[in-house]
């Protein structure tokens, strides 16, 4: 996993307070350790690298910031130590976030002379902060490839049904499922019989997560007969989507990531709150994609969270649940949407274009932060991409160039309608992009890759 994902999901699970501002208002921003409330030290639970947290904000009390350590990102904990900065022998880098608020804070990279830089860079400019490297990291490029980590795009796979099981549903008897993130196999079977987890892992951090297992063996849920059908129902719709590749002990690479199909003896107990509620709908998750019903054998994700082929009888049953709880939608009014950043994402407003960043008379397209998966050429006033299927092709999309995910990314500078090697045109379908109309603004969106905008800006055709 790249190591900008410490901090999509630093930003995406809330384990800092408010981090949507640029921060950028320091002269010295790395004197801010001596301020330090205290320091957190963990291990990064997607690159195994120690990292160190300094809490500098005024807002911070060694109370507040200790529990903050306690669960510094996804599946990792943090030792606190009070009242001083962050070490800073061997170094690559600090992301100072919201350096300018109360609630700033320092991430600090450990490392060794030579490694890669690139995409903490880029981690800590869309977590909102600002980076500075030290003498130390390596500023490379990356080839638009951190980590040699990419997101592999969606494909639909086709297979002849296990044996035993009956026949597929395509016109061949085969059983045909989306292998990706948000895709389900037929009803009745199960995701990774038909579909590679490997690749579905590509397509979102995956992280591990443990949970405590709290449910007693004898649980009167387990004696109602109606109950236990309703359950085994979801246990069923779950199996047959992408969601067992992380919430498995049998798919997870290094574990479950929180929740899990095997936890008994009822799984659903190893949900928190929120979870519960995105499931039940209750928390809005669209930012994360879907496909229609129609096109994913049957299965839905509009208005629940897990993909099934009955959305009403899904969202009874985890509204159920938390009702079990004592928690009623009242409770989730003031819930931020699932997604983190990808929410952020979609409801950013660009500014105008700086350091010759846009397209001009000649065609040139020039972006900056890095080699480049995706570039699009929206109007002005198109809503920001998001992630496949169904967000990453937002009306008025006028041009959108892919690199092949095999290939290197491709670098600023490139003509604006060609197609350089290992690249293809999505938008439009065939033929040339449309000419661009002086004195109208457009819309630059370009991502390392998928989740990961580097350059989103206005400028005015010359």
């Amino acid at each position: 996993m790249t190591r900008w994902a410490i901090v999509l999901f630093v930003a995406a699970c809330g384990t800092t307070d408010d981090q949507s501002g640029t921060g950028d208002t320091a002269e010295d921003p790395g004197a801010q350790g001596a301020d330090a409330v205290g320091h957190c030290l963990y291990t990064n639970t997607f690159s195994q690298a120690d990292e160190c947290k300094e809490y500098v904000g005024a807002d911070w009390s060694a109370a507040t910031a200790a529990e903050d350590c306690a669960a510094p990102m996804p599946g990792a904990e943090g030792e606190f130590v009070e009242g001083s900065a962050c070490a800073r022998d061997s170094i690559l880098g600090e992301c100072f976030i919201d350096a300018d608020m109360g609630s700033a804070s320092t991430l600090v990279f450990f490392g060794e002379a030579g490694d890669d830089c690139s995409s903490l860079e880029f981690g800590c400019n869309f977590a909102g902060g600002v980076f500075e490297p030290s003498p130390l990291c390596d500023e490379s490029d990356g080839g638009g490839r951190p980590d040699g980590n990419v997101f592999v795009p969606f494909e639909r796979i086709c297979a002849p049904p296990l044996e035993g099981e009956p026949e597929g549903m395509s016109e061949n008897g085969e059983v045909c499922t989306w292998q990706a993130i948000s895709g389900a196999t037929e009803e009745g079977r199960r995701f990774d019989d038909y579909a590679s987890c490997e690749v579905v892992q590509s397509q979102r951090p995956y992280w591990p997560a443990s949970v405590e297992i709290t449910t007693s063996e004898d649980d009167p849920r387990l004696d109602d007969t109606a109950w236990v059908a309703e359950y085994e129902w979801v246990t069923s719709q779950v199996e047959a989507s992408a969601c067992v590749c992380c919430h498995t002990e049998r798919n997870a690479p290094s574990g479950p990531s929180g929740w899990y199909l095997e936890a008994g003896p009822i799984w659903t107990d190893t949900l928190d709150d929120d979870g519960m509620a995105m499931m039940a709908g209750w928390v809005d998750s669209t930012v994360f994609g879907a496909f229609p019903a129609e096109d994913n054998n049957g299965f839905s994700r509009e208005g629940v969270g897990s993909p099934t082929t009955d959305v009403a009888r899904m969202v009874a049953f985890f509204e159920g649940e938390l009702a079990r709880r004592g928690l009623t939608e009242a409770d989730f009014a003031d819930t931020e949407p699932f997604g983190g950043p990808l929410a952020d994402q979609l409801v950013y407003e660009p500014s105008a274009c700086e350091d010759g960043e846009g397209i001009d008379a000649s065609g040139v397209v020039t972006w900056t932060g890095g080699p480049a998966r995706y570039v699009y050429l929206l109007e002005q006033g198109a809503a920001a991409p998001g992630v496949p299927p169904n967000l990453d092709l937002p009306e008025g999309t006028l041009w959108r160039l892919d690199v092949s995910h095999l290939a290197d990314g491709v670098a600023s500078g490139l003509t604006y309608g060609d197609q350089p090697n290992d690249t293809w045109q999505v938008v439009p379908e065939v033929g040339a992009p449309p000419a661009l109309v002086s004195g109208e603004t457009y819309y630059l969106y370009v991502l390392q890759d998928v989740y990961q905008p580097i350059t989103r800006c206005l400028f005015t055709a010359q």
